[in-house]
């Protein structure tokens, strides 16, 4: 497929010659792209970014707002465990310096629900965390530094952030379809999203709409990035766009992020070589994805909104679609990858680099890895998996290690990685390019994983958590209508070859990574600890053993996590039994229950009020049945030894029939 193919299949709509606004209906992978009307409405996940800087920078421009004072300034009750909290100026949390933990998690996906969030709550929960890093540090990418920047829109102009979007930017521009959760709540051009088998399902809302919660078309997304062309001053002055599309860090370290303030990159490697600027900000929610791509000097728009797919993809067709248009203009890029050259033997020295990393890679993920050397190559495997085949590098001419397959040829997405001491610590340093045969390929320059230090723990501390791990643990106090309850499960294990940390894994088998490693630092506590100056230390958080009480009374162990969400241990959960017919509901607890015994393999039916929801699993911890797929079947089915939730709202029940 090449590029004008592309364009045909996403049936590029041509708004003006400067502007390639593009959509892309039910994208269930990249070659499943379909053409749609340009009036289909996208929730753009985290391109809404973009659309809070703008804003924030409007109030600047107007003096209301100081981009270097301090966030307490104009949200007083924002605080953390952590007195350098008051360090963080709105400006650390446009360029992701702010060295906050990363996001919020719990309650801020949900399905046919648009109840707005209690912003004050949200304050509340945020003041019990830490800060990874001094303020100003590093950029990592934090999805909190965004909800708080749209707080202090309404704080500062005293309307509502939703108010303020259409007043000061969609009516400015003639952005007829773009708005928040709150104004776009159902709206009939909403795309269709598709889960479990492809199966329509209900529209997923993300309820931060500076972080991620804006709805638009493409052909709006593609008009709002037009403001930022050069004489363009509809939103900005070209100033403050100068400001937004310098690099935070501007370029002494190209291993570092990349962003300029909401802007994911702001430097394109393939680009810039041509001497053509291009910045873009890519979103994720799980059913719909965006990216935005704007090349201000060649006056050129691409916006590329899928239902299913990855922003990864989206970027790939932007850039598609944007080198359409270049070569129409008589302009090539040049998109030559480096020359790799394999070298005949090992660095000398090189097996001190040997040990356990938490990794980010992007090619491979979030994981705990063990990392080995033979006389020939370096080595990978990821701890937890039960999977003994290891990943297999060779070494470059320059020092680095370059990713092979069995037969000891470069990988078509191809990943080099290097070694770096920096104050007593070892990171790893990544290129890589992720190949889409066909559409494109992306790629990323950054600090991907540091060396795990030795932790020395009590007997009595190893004796508490051995007691937990190997236990799947789920989610059970988010709404009746949160993604989180899709894949609720998590478990924890312990490793001969990482004593003294715990290694988080997603339980389901769709879900078959393992994430983070945690420093156990009591019996009942364990933390992050990682300190990578990139986007490899996101979303971080620690966890705590603590009691609960369920609404039946029951007292037993549960897990809280510093990002909001909570858990309780699966084999403390009751049997579904045949004596069950009836579940009273309550708001701020999921009734959980095992299946067993003699409704193995059964089915059952309910009769359910309008704000509930039945999510089934099986023994794998796998989603087979929601309420939340349109039309969903009224026979639900019981597969053996998996798991049934029922959820909704306080004074409510289900009923169940055989």
């Amino acid at each position: 497929m090449d590029k004008r193919m592309i364009a045909a299949v996403l049936g590029i709509c041509a708004l003006a010659a400067v502007m390639v606004p593009v959509t892309a209906e039910d994208v269930q992978g990249p070659a499943a792209v379909q053409t749609t009307a340009n009036d289909r409405v996208y929730c753009v996940a985290s391109v809404s970014k973009v659309y809070v800087t703008a804003a924030v920078m409007q109030l600047a421009e107007q003096g209301k707002v100081d981009l270097d004072a301090p966030v307490t300034e104009y949200v007083p009750n924002f605080r953390l465990d952590d007195e350098r909290y008051k360090d963080i100026t709105v400006r650390m949390l446009m360029d992701h310096t702010s060295g906050m933990e990363g996001s919020h998690e719990r309650d801020w996906m949900l399905y046919a629900d648009g109840t707005e969030p209690d912003y004050d709550e949200w304050l509340d929960e945020l003041s019990h965390r830490r800060l990874k890093a001094d303020p100003g540090a590093f950029a990592a990418y934090c999805n909190d530094g965004f909800t708080l920047l749209n707080i202090i829109v309404s704080n500062v102009s005293g309307m509502s952030y939703t108010d303020y979007l259409k007043e000061n930017i969609s009516d400015k521009i003639g952005a007829e379809h773009t708005g928040t959760f709150v104004d776009m709540y159902d709206d009939k051009d909403l795309v269709g999203v598709y889960k479990l088998g492809n199966a329509p399902h209900e529209f997923l809302y993300c309820l931060s709409p500076g972080s991620g919660g804006v709805c638009a078309t493409a052909e709006d997304t593609a008009e709002f990035g037009s403001t930022f062309f050069k004489g363009d001053n509809r939103l900005l002055s070209e100033e403050v766009k100068d400001e937004m599309a310098t690099r935070w860090d501007r370029g002494a370290n190209d291993h570092t992020d990349g962003n300029g303030l909401g802007w994911d990159y702001v430097e394109s490697l393939y680009y810039e070589r041509s001497g053509i600027k291009v910045m873009g900000k890519g979103g994720d929610i799980d059913s719909t994805h965006a990216h935005l791509m704007v090349a201000p000097d060649e006056e050129v728009s691409v916006a590329v909104l899928t239902s299913g797919g990855s922003s990864t993809y989206d970027r790939m067709m932007c850039e598609a679609l944007l080198d359409v248009v270049l070569e129409e203009r008589g302009k090539t890029v040049d998109k030559t990858a480096p020359e790799i050259t394999i070298a005949d033997s090992l660095p000398e020295g090189i097996e001190s680099y040997a040990g356990v990393y938490s990794n980010f890679s992007q090619l491979g993920g979030i994981g705990t890895i063990k990392l080995y050397f033979d006389d020939r190559h370096l080595y990978t495997s990821i701890l937890g998996t039960g999977n003994s085949t290891p990943i297999i590098y060779s070494p470059t001419s320059d020092g680095g290690f370059v990713r092979v397959d069995e037969n000891g040829n470069i990988t078509a997405s191809q990943e080099v990685m290097y070694f770096e001491e920096r104050d007593g610590k070892v990171y790893i340093k990544e290129d890589s390019i992720s190949a889409a045969p066909g559409l494109g390929e992306e790629v990323i320059k950054m600090y991907a994983a540091e060396r795990i230090e030795e932790n020395i723990i009590s007997d009595a501390e190893r004796s508490a958590w051995e007691e937990m791990a190997g236990r799947p643990i789920l989610a059970y106090d988010e709404k009746w209508s949160s993604q989180g309850y899709d894949d609720p499960f998590m478990m924890f294990t312990l490793s001969d070859e990482l004593p003294g940390y715990l290694v988080g894994t997603r339980s389901s088998t769709q879900f078959g990574i393992v994430g983070r490693a945690f420093k156990i630092v009591s019996d009942t506590r364990a933390e992050y600890f990682q300190t990578v100056p990139s986007s490899a230390d996101r979303d971080l958080y620690d966890i705590e053993v603590n009691d609960v009480t369920l609404s039946d009374g029951r007292q037993m162990k549960g897990i809280d996590f510093s990002n909001g969400q909570h858990f309780i241990f699966a084999d403390t959960i009751p049997m579904l039994t045949d004596d069950v017919t009836e579940i009273p509901l309550y708001s701020d607890e999921a009734r959980w229950y095992r299946i067993g015994g003699d409704v193995n393999g059964a089915s059952i039916y309910a009769e359910r009020p309008e704000h509930s929801a039945v999510n089934v699993y099986n023994k794998f911890r796998e989603l087979v049945y929601s309420t939340h797929v349109t039309d969903a079947a009224e026979e639900i089915p019981l597969p053996p030894d998996g798991y049934i939730m029922f959820h909704g709202e306080t004074g409510d029940s289900i009923k169940i029939f055989r």
